[in-house]
């Protein structure tokens, strides 16, 4: 159960071990189910069941361990992807060469860290974020040049 932005979130989970034969994906070792409750503050409850697979081999605590798996992997979704998505409408990207979508999404990714890399250094403009940010540069791009030759410190 977890409590956050005024709704609590009941989450179920349920493992099925299954041998990668049984199904058409390669290393599939598990398959998980998510049921979850939602009750909003004004009284609204949503239900919703989320079913998933897994290469992880079924181990003991292997239901609470795959639910923060599932978790975890939402916090990246959330942080990374939809970030990547509403800056640089990456869903919308027309791109069909495997390569280039892929060397565009690494210098997406690229962007991202070196605006968190610079965030502590730019006190007066902390509060931006990351579009104006990618405005700014793109405006001066020489301002961009010393964040791809200086060494990150990473702390």
């Amino acid at each position: 159960m977890t409590k956050g932005h005024g709704l609590i979130e009941t989450r179920a989970v349920q493992a099925h071990a299954v041998h990668p034969d049984e199904l058409p994906f390669p290393h599939v070792a598990q398959v998980v189910r998510v049921d979850r409750r939602r009750e909003f503050p004004d009284g609204e409850v949503e239900t919703e069941t989320v079913f998933a697979l897994s290469s992880r081999a079924p181990a003991p605590l292997g239901e609470l361990a795959l639910g923060a798996a599932l978790q975890a992997h939402w916090g990246i979704e959330n942080a990374l992807h939809y970030r990547r998505d509403r800056t640089y409408d990456e869903d919308r990207c027309q791109v069909r060469h495997r390569m280039t979508a892929q060397v565009l999404a690494t210098l997406r990714n690229l962007a991202i860290a070196a605006r968190h890399h610079l965030a502590p250094r730019c006190q007066r403009q902390r509060s931006l974020t990351l579009p104006p940010r990618h405005r700014r540069l793109a405006a001066k791009p020489q301002r961009a040049i010393p964040l791809l030759t200086q060494p990150w410190k990473l702390e």
